[in-house]
């Protein structure tokens, strides 16, 4: 089974994927990796994809997933349902949203140098988002824990009884 931690641009996705795949000994994987240089200069440009753009994308992330020797532990935004759809029809999966208010997000993307995200897009990402819905196997964390607590929920919501 995939672990993906999705959520808005800038919410912390990477650094706790990052660290719970380092947790939990599973492969971390950064679907950021698998976008195209157009869909990068696109973003780069201050330009939101569109769901063309998304969905190579997103495949590529989901094979990434499936082909995996240890539990995929994948950073992605998957901010849609069908982006989720996309992602779990490889192999099954879990998903870990990383809640953040916009200004807490509009503040990490301003700080972070050298990525291809534009500020601009911020708006872009809370519009585009459909949260996690009931019958998708996921929860909800509050990113604007610490990074410890956030991995503590995180562990024991994937070791729970319904694991």
């Amino acid at each position: 089974m995939a672990v993906v931690v999705m959520g808005v641009s800038g919410c912390g996705k990477t650094t706790f994927a990052r660290q719970l795949a380092d947790a939990i000994g599973g492969a971390f994987i950064e679907a950021d990796d698998y976008h195209s240089d157009a869909s990068i200069e696109k973003m780069r440009s201050g330009r939101a994809l569109d769901d063309d753009d998304r969905e190579p994308w997103l495949r590529a992330v989901a094979e990434a997933a499936a082909d995996s020797d240890e539990t995929p532990v994948v950073a992605c935004s998957a901010l849609k349902r069908s982006y989720r759809d996309i992602l779990r029809a490889g192999t099954p999966a879990v998903f870990l949203h990383l809640d953040v208010p916009v200004d807490v997000v509009r503040s990490r993307v301003r700080g972070r140098g050298g990525h291809f995200f534009s500020e601009s897009l911020v708006a872009s990402q809370f519009e585009t988002l459909e949260p996690l819905g009931p019958d998708e196997d996921g929860v909800t964390l509050d990113a604007t824990r610490s990074l410890p607590e956030l991995l503590d929920t995180a562990r024991a919501y994937l070791e729970g009884p319904s694991r």
